[in-house]
């Protein structure tokens, strides 16, 4: 999968930025800070996620003065082009494909898969259980059609319960036909958060000691409240069976898939406990890459690879080791503050980003 063309109108200090790129080259973004070479990235990351990993405020992208913004691109994916607009008002997103509305996110999200790290992904071990629950639905959204539609219909039966249960005179059996349907949708998620889990570490454990000397090992669990076995209909009954009382008392649902954790370890241990930031910073980037490979098993293509200031705690040794553990058949985008003297043994590709600017530049 590759951006070719890239698009934007008044996005953050983009007031006008059209660029094309080339497809499986590593494309550098030099600047000083708060130049534009994050905005950049974030423009591609927002076509494939439809939100930002800087900030939930939408109006904060809008450029100063302005009352909207839109970024477009033409995508290559499976040898087939896709041409995608999103355009962002104060009210809402406006979704287009080839110029067509797209009314469902659904429908949107994945059509252009990137894949990003950043600095702030560190957090993703000392964050709330809701942000690492986020990193694998995203993922899974983007993957699976049907994974989407359960976990939307887990949603509204969720907030469905919760109304009933906030009734004056909660009608029980209308609690328990809620239920009954939470407990399917449910089965069908867990099972499919922790398989992609567990084949996503996989993947990340064969990565990691490029990125570490150390005889290290690297786990993750995924923590729902029940067994995971084959028998998870029986105990998510007895489950809320139990707390069905003291659900009455505060109103709400009080266990659930959106109440579930992953546990990220190191040597058997909490990651947040023992690990140092950079330790933190390898197993982040053996997970993205270990990502990008599941999505090449199942679709065939690589994502797009968005690493933000990736190297400024590498040293010259572990930057090597990184580009070259990046597959040749991916686009990759990466921001630096420094010029890189390195040895390429790959097409790459140069870019000056100044004031919300982009020139591509000689080597």
């Amino acid at each position: 999968m590759n951006v070719e063309k890239l698009t934007c109108f008044h996005f953050r200090n983009y007031e006008t930025m059209s660029f094309s790129f080339v497809p499986k080259c590593i494309h550098f973004l030099y600047g000083k800070n708060a130049q534009g070479k994050t905005n950049l990235i974030e423009a591609i990351y927002f076509l494939s996620h439809l939100r930002s990993f800087r900030t939930n405020q939408m109006d904060s992208m809008i450029m100063h003065g302005c009352n909207e913004f839109c970024v477009q691109a033409i995508v290559e994916s499976n040898h087939r082009k896709e041409e995608l607009k999103v355009i962002v008002d104060h009210q809402k997103k406006h979704l287009f494909r080839f110029q067509n509305p797209v009314k469902k996110y659904s429908d949107f999200i994945g059509i252009e898969n990137a894949i990003l790290f950043c600095p702030d992904d560190l957090s993703l071990f000392t964050s709330s259980p809701k942000n690492r629950r986020r990193f694998i639905d995203m993922e899974l959204m983007k993957l699976s059609r049907t994974y989407t539609s359960t976990l939307s219909s887990y949603q509204k039966l969720l907030k469905q319960r919760n109304q009933a249960l906030k009734q004056s005179n909660i009608d029980k059996c209308l609690v328990q036909i809620y239920l009954d349907q939470m407990i399917e949708v449910q089965s069908v998620i867990i099972k499919q958060r922790n398989e992609f889990l567990s084949s996503l570490m996989n993947k990340a454990r064969e990565l990691y000691p490029f990125f570490s000397n150390e005889k290290e090992e690297i786990g993750a669990k995924y923590m729902t409240f029940i067994p995971i076995d084959t028998d998870m209909k029986s105990h998510m009954k007895e489950a809320y069976d139990k707390v069905f009382e003291k659900e009455k008392r505060y109103h709400q649902t009080l266990i659930g898939i959106h109440r579930d954790d992953i546990l990220f370890e190191l040597n058997e241990n909490p990651v947040c406990e023992v690990a140092s930031q950079g330790q933190k910073r390898s197993f982040v980037l053996a997970l993205k890459l270990g990502l990008a490979q599941i999505i090449y098993e199942k679709s065939g293509q690589y994502p797009i690879l968005l690493l933000d200031d990736v190297f400024s705690e590498l040293d010259d040794f572990r930057k090597r080791q990184l580009i070259e553990k990046l597959p040749r058949d991916m686009q990759i985008f990466i921001t630096t503050t420094e010029r890189l003297n390195i040895n390429w043994n790959r097409e790459v590709r140069f870019y000056d980003i100044e004031k919300g600017r982009i020139k591509e530049v000689l080597k």
